[in-house]
This record gives structure tokens, sequence and C-alpha cells, in this order.
């Protein structure tokens, strides 16, 4: 039995790495000067669930704005999962709304109601 071993598959593996490790640096690199997208919400009661839904539609907007284009590869959908995800909840923390919060974790916020006596 003869054993060889070609250049080219001994070349790939670390090529191939090197190439997913260059994304994932730009990637942080991006991260680390964020980019945004003024989300105007004045006009809207965050008081109604209508409300919380209009400004949740037009922040996933702006994120998916920010974020830009997904990708086909593996790795560029993780990455803009990553963004797309962490602008969403960057802005609903910011906003700091009940029911936006609950429509963005699909969990309801739990409110602790102070007794008077």
């Amino acid at each position: 039995m003869k054993s060889t071993n070609s250049p080219h598959r001994s070349t790939v593996r670390p090529l191939a790495l090197a190439l997913v490790l260059g994304l994932i640096g730009a990637a942080q690199a991006s991260a680390a000067e964020p980019a945004g997208i003024k989300v105007h919400y004045g006009d809207l009661d965050l008081a109604t669930s209508a409300g919380a839904h209009t400004l949740y539609v037009r922040i996933s907007g702006a994120a998916r704005s920010v974020c830009g284009f997904e990708g086909t590869a593996l790795v560029e959908q993780s990455l803009w999962n990553s963004c797309y995800r962490g602008a969403i909840a960057a802005a609903v923390a910011k906003v700091d709304s009940p029911l936006l919060t609950e429509m963005q974790t699909g969990h309801p916020v739990a409110t602790v109601a102070m007794l008077r006596k």
C-alpha cells in the first residue's frame, strides 16, 4: 500500500480555520464600534400592546438595517443572528417598557404592586 500526502489537503484545513477566525475577528472589531439607527417612538403609547408591538416592529427593522445582509454561509448566519438579537435586546433594554420586554422575550414581565397602608 502506498500512502501519499497531498500538499493541497494539508493546506486546506489551516486556510479554512484562518478564514473563519478572520470573519470572527472582523465581526468582533465591528462590534467594538456599533452602528446605530435612531428609532422614534414618541407617537406610541407603550402601555398598550398595540404601541409595544409597533415599536418592536420598528426596532426589528432597524436591527436588520444595522446588521446588514444575513449571508448564506453558516458562520455568516450565526454572526448575523448574534448581531440582530443583540441589537434588539439592547434597544428593548434601553426603552425599559414591560410590554416591549414581554414581546421580545415571549415571557410576561412580573410586576410588583406596592400596597399602601
